[in-house]
């Protein structure tokens, strides 16, 4: 990413819903498997930190932390609330101040296309997980994510892999983790709609999703992917 699409997010109707549905799709995983009463996020990746503010503004009382391994786009992050900060990091190797088994949910939304080893991206992320604790990875469709190029929708991007949801659930389990839900999301006909200029409310994108997902023709036709891995507790279950 650079400075100016990271500055672009925040008037373009495409980049919001984008950041925005992701977002909500790591809210929903920490309200359904996250039990703490003011939760310890971590977002690696996390650019200018705009998705994590978002996060943050509708999560509630909690600790919120970034990890960018850009300076250009970490010298983008003015006016972040009290309680969001970003990190100098890289995702292979998370800062030091981010002890092990400190926090209960890490995100990874569209990232892990961007690295050079994504296993190892998805250890560590693992690895500063409470047990219990989720992570939560998204990944553009490669074969929609080829499409959109196509048509210039979409900037040309360096992509290391071609992560689609069978090499997400592949990378959590490589990891320890238990996969706990896993699924495709952004259906193209919503997801075209802000390149029309008219604004989609991330809540409205994920209800079409949950219609396209039960199926399959319509489900196919989801330009992302996401999974949710939690890990296991000490015990050796979930929970």
């Amino acid at each position: 990413m650079t400075a100016a699409y990271a500055a672009a997010r925040k008037e373009s109707c495409v980049l919001r819903f984008r950041y925005r549905t992701r977002g909500e799709v790591v809210i929903r995983a920490v309200q359904r498997f996250v039990s703490a009463d003011s939760v310890h996020l971590l977002d690696v990746g996390a650019a200018e930190g705009r998705s994590l503010s978002y996060m943050a503004s509708r999560l509630g009382s909690g600790r919120y932390v970034g990890v960018e391994y850009s300076d250009e786009l970490r010298g983008l992050a003015n006016s972040l609330p009290g309680n969001v900060e970003i990190l100098f990091g890289d995702a292979m190797k998370l800062p030091a101040s981010i002890k092990s088994e400190s926090q209960d949910a890490v995100s990874m939304l569209a990232l892990l296309e961007h690295v050079e080893d994504p296993q190892q991206a998805v250890r560590e992320a693992a690895r500063v997980l409470r047990p219990g604790g989720i992570v939560v990875a998204s990944s553009p469709n490669p074969v929609w994510d080829d499409v959109a190029g196509r048509l210039g929708l979409v900037k040309d991007e360096h992509h290391v892999e071609r992560i689609d949801l069978r090499r997400l659930v592949d990378l959590f389990e490589g990891a320890g983790l238990d996969v706990v839900d896993s699924g495709r999301f952004m259906w193209a006909p919503v997801a075209s709609l802000p390149y029309l200029k008219i604004p989609v409310p991330p809540l409205v994108g994920l209800a079409a999703d949950r219609i396209a997902g039960a199926i399959p023709l319509m489900r196919s036709l989801c330009v992302n992917a996401f999974a949710i891995g939690r890990k296991k507790s000490r015990d050796g279950g979930g929970e």
